[in-house]
């Protein structure tokens, strides 16, 4: 079981079933699912591929909402796609479509969509958020955050941020010399609070609570992390603590008075204590490792940390990946395990689901299942539902983030899209 809060985080889903995966990282945005019944074994020939799709190369991850699919495209240098998807078919329902200039470097679409009852958001590469009607398929708004915010600054990488909704507010990232985040009415599309300059990150901003209050927290590459009242705009904490010079992934919430950070690019992690003091917040270093995951949040299980951990600069030299791979510690911050080169699985995502850890390698696009276990690294089964060449050294780049609904699990390898049946 995993470990759970004492207390409610306000996303806007109320509307939807329990095995819907409205948004990045699911339901609660923290990569689990409380779906059961999953397979915990493969035959021979692998488990049943559903349906697969083709796609443009891109690293949009899929949301799932009842019987329907939502994935991010792009045409390169021409245009944005929003698709709907059949969940059992893979055909399309329908789609919308907005012109886009320019291509940021690794071309392709970067975020997953956010499904509300009525409507989907979503966020382009070069700043454009999007409130698209569900009824109708068009827009009933557009905001170019470069036009709204003349000192927008596209992130290296373009925005990679996933639509992030609290109760009427959505959160958008501008990334200005003069504006960083900001709240948006989700139905008009107007402002309702914006803080001040922050840098930017591709990590997206993640709902959390400290002191019994709410609050959007993000990762940045200037000042580290920031807090936000979601509601107000007030800056509750900000700390530099830890920093990263390229944030990718989310930090992951422990517990009412603690969050681990993670990163690649020699970043490493950290896990913090936010506590409340007064009307302040004091925030303090608990524990460090070297090891971070360049793009994934850590997975919080039984009391224990999962992630992969990949550096950038462990990519390609064997000593340094056999320090790499899948790991576990303890919340003290003891590393218990690591799978280093055998696998490495690389930029890889994983979701949490009936007790195992469903990742997808990141250089090939294989499927493993895994028991999530302090003593050691437990396959439970494992197949090549890409059929990629697994002797070839190149990396394939499957970073996609997973999607899981109704026992129908959504992977990405860049332009084509699988669906596999994780259930009998």
């Amino acid at each position: 079981m995993k470990l759970t809060f004492f207390f409610a985080l306000t996303f806007s889903f109320a509307s939807l079933k329990a095995e819907d995966w409205p948004q990045f990282l699911g339901a609660d945005r923290n990569g689990s699912s409380a779906e059961t019944g999953l397979l915990k074994s493969f035959p021979k020939s692998g488990p049943e591929i559903l349906w697969e799709a083709d796609f443009h190369k891109g690293f949009g991850g899929a949301a799932i909402v009842g019987d329907e699919v939502f994935i991010v495209d792009r045409i390169e240098k021409e245009k944005d796609l929003l698709m709907c998807l059949d969940l059992a078919t893979g055909k399309e329902k329908w789609s919308f479509e907005n012109p886009s200039e320019g291509e940021p470097p690794y071309p392709g679409s970067r975020s997953a969509p956010t499904v509300e009852e009525d409507a989907v958001y979503f966020i382009g590469p070069f700043g454009q958020a999007f409130r698209i009607n569900r009824k109708t398929h068009k827009a009933d708004w557009v905001l170019d955050m470069h036009k709204r915010y003349p000192d927008a600054e596209t992130p290296k990488w373009g925005y990679a941020q996933c639509a992030l909704i609290v109760g009427d507010i959505l959160i958008l990232t501008p990334f200005g010399s003069e504006t960083g985040i900001v709240g948006i009415d989700k139905k008009t599309g107007k402002e309702v609070w914006k803080s001040g300059p922050i840098g930017n990150t591709h990590s997206s901003p993640t709902l959390m609570s400290f002191g019994g209050q709410e609050q959007v927290v993000l990762l940045t590459n200037k000042g580290g992390l920031y807090s936000y009242d979601p509601k107000t705009g007030e800056k509750l904490w900000a700390t530099a603590l830890y920093e990263n010079r390229i944030p990718i992934a989310i930090p992951t919430q422990i517990d009412e008075h603690r969050l681990f950070a993670t990163g690649g690019y020699d970043g490493g992690s950290k896990m913090l204590s936010v506590k409340k003091a007064g009307d302040d917040f004091k925030v303090k270093v608990l524990w460090e490792t070297k090891k971070g995951s360049q793009v994934h949040p850590a997975h919080l299980i039984d009391g224990h940390l999962y992630y992969l951990a990949n550096e950038n600069s462990n990519y390609k030299a064997k000593a340094k990946r056999a320090k790499g791979g899948l790991v576990c510690y303890d919340l003290d911050g003891k590393e218990l395990w690591s799978t280093g080169n055998d696998p490495f699985m690389g930029r890889g995502s994983s979701i949490y689901a009936d007790g195992m850890l469903i990742i997808q390698d990141g250089e090939n696009g294989v499927l493993r299942l895994v028991d999530p276990s302090p003593k050691g690294y437990q396959l439970l089964a494992e197949a090549n539902v890409f059929d990629s060449n697994l002797e070839s050294k190149k990396d394939l780049i499957y970073w996609s983030n997973l999607a899981l609904s109704q026992g129908h699990l959504i992977m990405r390898g860049q332009d084509r899209v699988i669906c596999v049946k994780l259930k009998k």
